[in-house]
């Protein structure tokens, strides 16, 4: 089967749609503007089922408490140890947790606050916690009841344990519908936990100290023995020192001071010896001897040695060489210096007892620092053991020094509080509830809201059964658009009310409406086509507006200089005569079937156009029916005087006769009423049409509201009928 016409103009078809990735916005407005009340009353029902159940939720408030946890290294025993801070340990901080978390805990503060007598944790009683709410207690002396195991799993329940991110910061939340038992909740559970930690690290420091204490004991006496060891050991090998040193060591060292001071002495001896030898080998006399220049006797027979050598020279010179005088006065000259010669021997015979002395006396330290080596010798054998019971000694000491600071401070620490966690906040009582949240379930709300509304706006569309859209047409039905005549309602704003919209035409013919025909005209080829063009006009179901749209579409037509006659073939309604002819009751179409006029005497004017009707009035009888033979003689008759001929056929679904109509017409358009006519009714109509040797040019829509220009899409010409306001004369 073909929904097309044969003369359809082929360039309608040519273009392939474009394919888009996503569905286009438009067909998503369009098909909520369609279903805008279902998605309205499912959005609206919605959010008050939301709201109502929100405001039915019953009121929880939640109080916080933070615990900043200082876990610190536990070591009885560390030298310097004066307790810093541990580095991070995420098991430390995961175990506070399940602590805090543990069954013990949670009902030491069930017994704490009395929690087993409030209705909310499972209790009877509603007295109240109050001034004895804190009281000490002992989990060990009382037995658990079943009151307050319930109280117990409700507060697991409703309380919450967790770390802040990779801090030290441990967040306790408890919920509870009452503000002040949140917050009480919330404080006894950091307290508690405090509390055991302190009471955990006293029982550790109480034991750490006994322990430090016996072992400082032991090693006090361990010390002082090998101290005592140290010392005899010393004693007994000679190894006593005084400033550091052994006295082996400083005899050694003194000698070798002495024998250095000897040897350079002896040096400094031979050195004024062999000075004065020299002099004295090279004739000098020795009068240059250091020895000699010091000496007071050497300095004064010098002096008489010059002056006896200046006397002779004088006697000499006067009296001569053999005078008694001077022979008198060289002897005394010849004995001053037998004198200083004297002298000066002694001088030299001084020197060398110094050199001997100085050398007797290095050769004495030599020997006596031998004897002091082998004694040295001796002690550094003996400095092997020492040093052995030296590293004992000092290694006793320390460690005995180690836990004496140890035992002092553990006793300190004893008598102070030592938890590791200190409460950062404490839990406030809250001013506002956290359950329900107001916001996040507005937002919920509004969310789910939003949803159900498109999925009721999915699911109408899903069940939708009637032809909306061009869409419907082209993809649902498979068929061809032929456009779409809008109700007179949305198409004028000032219709008067009693105005048919077959007057309204002629009335307005540059109107909207009027101008929704002409291109329904063009579509089908009857303005510019050859003449004698034969166009059946039915839908599936009555009451569709096929006799409407046949009449307005005659009378254009009929107003554009083109000879038209419409035939009314619907004798079973016929509505097209009743409005057009009101006046006339004969059964005119049937008399010409059956040759009892001629076609001049069937035609009626229309009194408003040159528009030409071939009417049929009246009660049919059983004869007047439409035969394929007659009406194709007809048919072939009416060609041959007008231009256009429009038949209104009965509806294509409950009267044969039209098929036999549209199989002898060029073409037939099928008109469906816009959001009424199902898609099945229409999709039948087509199959019986084209089973029957029908030509159908398309589907066109009737009384569409274009007020809603979502009403057949974006895609269709009324989707933009508002930014043509100037252009239509209504």
């Amino acid at each position: 089967m073909s929904n097309r016409t044969l003369d359809a103009p082929a360039d309608e078809y040519s273009a392939a749609p474009v394919k888009r990735l996503l569905p286009d916005p438009s067909d998503i407005f369009s098909l909520f503007f369609r279903h805008r009340t279902v998605c309205a009353v499912a959005f609206a029902l919605t959010l008050a089922a939301a709201i109502a159940i929100t405001l039915a939720l019953p009121r929880t408030y939640t109080a916080t408490s933070a615990l900043l946890l200082e876990p610190r290294e536990a070591q009885p025993v560390k030298v310097n140890d004066r307790g810093f801070v541990a580095p991070a340990d995420d098991n430390l901080i995961d175990t506070a947790v399940q602590i805090i978390r543990s069954p013990t805990l949670t009902l030491d503060v069930v017994r704490s606050l009395h929690l087993d007598r409030v209705p909310e944790y499972g209790g009877a009683d509603a007295a109240s916690t109050g001034s004895d709410a804190q009281a000490a207690f002992s989990p060990d002396t009382v037995q658990v009841t079943q009151a307050e195991r319930r109280a117990a799993s409700v507060l697991l329940g409703s309380s919450n344990v967790k770390r802040v991110g990779v801090t030290y910061l441990v967040e306790i939340s408890a919920s509870s519908r009452d503000p002040q038992m949140a917050s009480r909740v919330a404080n006894a559970l950091a307290r508690r936990y405090i509390d055991l930690d302190a009471a955990k690290k006293q029982l550790r420091n109480s034991e750490s100290a006994q322990y430090v204490q016996g072992q400082a004991t032991t090693l006090r006496k361990q010390a002082v023995a090998d101290d005592g060891a140290l010392q005899a050991y010393m004693i007994r090998n000679n190894l006593m020192s005084a400033e550091g040193a052994t006295m082996a060591e400083q005899e050694v060292s003194g000698l070798n001071r002495q024998i250095a001071d000897a040897q350079a002495q002896l040096a400094e001896q031979r050195g004024k010896l062999n000075a004065a030898l020299s002099q004295i080998a090279r004739g000098g006399g020795g009068a240059d001897i250091g020895a000699a220049l010091a000496s007071e006797t050497v300095r004064q027979l010098r002096q008489q040695e010059s002056e006896a050598s200046a006397k002779l020279a004088q006697l000499d010179a006067r009296y001569g060489n053999l005078h008694p005088d001077v022979v008198q006065a060289r002897d005394e000259l010849a004995d001053v210096r037998r004198q200083l010669a004297g002298e000066l021997a002694r001088i030299v015979s001084g020197l060398r007892a110094d050199v001997q002395i100085a050398s007797s006396r290095l050769a004495s330290l030599l020997a006596s620092r031998s004897r002091a080596k082998g004694s040295l010798e001796q002690n550094n054998s003996a400095q092997v053991g020492r040093l052995e019971l030296e590293r004992r000694a000092e290694a006793s000491r320390a460690i005995y020094s180690a836990y004496l600071t140890r035992a002092k401070e553990t006793a300190q620490a004893g008598e102070l509080p030592n938890a590791d966690a200190t409460i950062a906040s404490v839990a406030r009582v809250p001013g506002a509830p956290s359950s329900p949240n107001y916001r996040i379930a507005a937002i919920a709300g509004l969310g789910m809201a939003v949803l159900v509304a498109c999925a009721a706006t999915f699911l109408a569309e899903y069940f939708e059964s009637t032809v909306a859209t061009r869409s419907d047409i082209e993809n649902g039905l498979q068929s061809v658009y032929a456009g779409a005549v809008p109700s007179l309602a949305s198409a004028t704003r000032n219709n008067p009310e009693r105005t048919s919209p077959q007057d309204y035409v002629v009335l307005k013919p540059m109107s909207l409406f009027a101008e929704s025909l002409r291109n329904l005209a063009t579509y089908l080829g009857l303005l510019g086509g050859p003449d004698g063009r034969v166009v059946t006009i039915t839908s599936p179901l009555p009451r569709e507006g096929k006799s409407t749209t046949a009449m307005c579409l005659a009378r254009v037509l009929a107003m554009s200089q083109k000879r038209v006659v419409l035939v009314d073939a619907d004798v079973r309604h016929h509505s097209a005569s009743n409005a057009l002819l009101p006046d006339r009751q004969d059964e005119a179409l049937f008399k010409v079937l059956r040759g009892l006029i001629t076609l001049d005497e069937a035609l009626a004017r229309d009194d408003r156009t040159n528009l030409q009707i071939l009417s049929t009035l009246g009660p049919a009888a059983p004869e007047d029916v439409i035969t394929e033979p007659a009406m194709a003689r007809l048919i072939a008759a009416l060609r041959q005087r007008f231009d256009l001929i429009i038949i209104d056929s009965a509806p294509v679904l409950g009267i044969a006769e039209t098929r036999i109509v549209s199989r002898l017409a060029d073409t037939t358009l099928v008109i469906a009423r816009w959001r009424t006519t199902p898609l099945k009714a229409v999709r039948t109509a087509l199959d019986l049409l084209g089973q029957n040797g029908g030509r159908v040019a398309g589907v066109a829509l009737s009384l569409v509201n274009i007020r809603e220009y979502a009403s057949a899409g974006l895609t269709d010409a009324f989707g933009y009928h508002k930014k043509f306001k100037g252009y239509y004369a209504d």
